[in-house]
């Protein structure tokens, strides 16, 4: 696990530095890629850093045992896996079924989850995983969904916030919020709260969310560039979502700290799925053959997802942010009670007003909302 062990270390190095110092934005934008890429270059030189298989499987066995000596029935254990048609997604809701849950493949094209849900059958031989569709970039989906899933389940143990989409040209969400934004972290804020009460009544829970170290690429959430169509930057609105999810989850741990639900976030790696196409230049011939066989695959981009979902070793953890299975450095506005409150307040304003009213975007903008 040195390959871990020396890139955590170097990644940590880079970002106290990074927001200690006024460096320019870019240059860490270039060493973190950097990090992240000799990662992933070094898997296929030294591929036994990984067993990935293997570690999923360890993970696994943990979990069942754990939950046999609580006298836990497995069957009765229900989770939710938003965006689990493909890539880590995929991956996680395999490991959660096989742990014993009854799992919900939560997606947007009930089409695609429905042919994942038959692959997962045919490899796991299991007939424990439900395709529900939800679209986190509509409310009156999220709600749609909620309502069907507290119709037909009683209890909630696990919920993964893993669904998202990367890079966009600008567009909006059904309810008029920009696209990256108002789906990576708007749609999981509302299905979260929506879901909050039954996780606090089954006894134990644990909630995972998927940030990413983009986020610790930029120093603050601009919530002028969530707003105004004039300053969206694909690089930059993505990272502020991503930041969002971050300080979210520290706010909702803080929200959850005397209840039996914790809350912890991930960086899944550079992963080779469908999330970067629309990254300049993937579309050229041999780009996506290239990525793929450099980049992480989805089953070993998964483990830190499944890691943080099953492991008794996180039992009782909370606020925690954590990449290739170890606790990561945190942007340090995660941990700003400030910034957190400041934040869910802009959420519940953006919400509310769906964004429509110009006079509710110039007062989200200015400091007079933090009381």
């Amino acid at each position: 696990m040195w390959l871990r062990d020396l890139i955590n270390f170097s990644e940590k190095i880079a970002l106290i530095v990074h927001h200690a110092l006024p460096f320019p934005g870019f240059l860490i934008v270039i060493f973190l890629s950097w990090c992240e890429t000799v990662y992933c270059l070094a898997h296929r030189l030294f591929p036994s850093e990984t067993r990935a298989e293997e570690t999923i499987n360890q993970y696994i066995r943990e979990h069942r045992l754990y939950d046999e000596q609580r006298q836990e029935t497995p069957q009765s254990k229900v989770a939710i896996v938003t965006g689990a048609n493909g890539g880590i997604g995929f991956e996680t809701a395999r490991a959660i079924g096989l742990a014993g849950y009854t799992t919900i493949l939560a997606c947007r094209n009930l089409k695609r989850g429905q042919q994942a849900q038959r692959e997962l059958q045919d490899v796991t031989g299991l007939d424990t995983f439900v395709v529900m569709e939800l679209d986190l970039s509509s409310f009156m989906s999220i709600e749609r969904f909620t309502k069907q899933f507290m119709d037909e389940y009683s209890q909630l143990h696990l919920l993964v916030c893993n669904a998202g989409m990367a890079f966009s040209h600008y567009d909006t969400t059904y309810d008029g919020l920009e696209s990256q934004f108002g789906t990576n972290y708007v749609g999981h804020y509302v299905l979260i709260n929506h879901l909050l009460d039954m996780m606090k009544r089954s006894g134990g829970a644990r909630i995972t969310i998927a940030s990413s170290i983009s986020a610790c690429m930029i120093r603050h959430i601009d919530y002028s560039r969530v707003t105004d169509v004039w300053r969206f930057d694909r690089l930059i609105n993505y990272s502020t979502s991503k930041l969002a999810l971050m300080v979210y989850s520290n706010a909702l741990a803080r929200q959850l700290k005397d209840t039996d639900v914790t809350v912890n976030a991930f960086h899944p790696g550079i992963v080779g799925t469908s999330l970067y196409r629309n990254v300049a230049f993937s579309m050229l011939p041999g780009i996506h053959e290239f990525r793929n066989w450099l980049w992480l695959d989805q089953k070993k981009g998964s483990i830190t997802s499944i890691y943080l979902a099953l492991s008794p070793e996180l039992s009782g953890k909370s606020s925690g942010y954590y990449a290739r299975q170890q606790p990561a450095v945190m942007h340090p506005d995660a941990c700003n009670i400030k910034v957190q409150d400041r934040l869910c307040q802009f959420t519940e304003v953006l919400i509310a007003t769906n964004t429509h009213s110009q006079s509710v975007l110039d007062s989200i903008n200015s400091s007079r909302i933090v009381q």
